[in-house]
């Protein structure tokens, strides 16, 4: 027979386990009782929709995805009250909407059709053609291979 100290410690822990279990059970049911976020442009993946690289998103950290399938985060840009699509969970350090210069496929121009030097630029965060870094790092040869953005990333440590 199990001593009066024993059985109460017993005790104790078969509550603690009851408790703990209890308490899980009901942060799952909530969690999956949550309504998903609607009507800001920010869609997740679970309804499906796609957004687009760089446009304005109004949930922070919301996830989303591109039409070729890559996840983007609803991402705030520096010391803004501003938030885009980016590849990038951290914090971008310009807005893409306010570049003073355009890009195609291969470079980037002012509007006087200078180009723009790659430390002014973006790179392929922002969608870009990728900057002497991007090439120089291998985040631009590890992101054409298809991995997401924060993979090449942590790769580049």
């Amino acid at each position: 027979m199990a001593e009066p100290g024993e059985r109460g410690r017993a005790r104790r822990v078969l509550i603690g386990i009851v408790g703990g279990a209890t308490f899980l059970a009901a942060m799952f049911a909530t969690s999956a009782a949550a309504p998903l976020p609607s009507g800001s442009g920010s869609a997740g993946p679970s309804n499906g929709s796609t957004v687009t690289l760089n446009d304005y998103c109004q949930d922070p950290g919301a996830v989303g995805h591109l039409a070729d399938g890559r996840t983007v985060y609803c991402t705030q840009v520096q010391n803004t009250d501003t938030f885009v699509w980016s590849y990038s969970r951290n914090p971008i350090p310009r807005d893409p909407h306010t570049r003073g210069y355009t890009c195609d496929s291969d470079v980037c121009h002012r509007p006087d059709g200078t180009a723009v030097p790659n430390y002014e630029r973006c790179g392929i965060l922002c969608g870009e053609p990728p900057t002497s870094g991007d090439v120089q790092s291998g985040r631009f040869d590890c992101f054409e291979t298809g991995a997401e953005f924060e993979e090449c990333e942590r790769r580049m440590r």
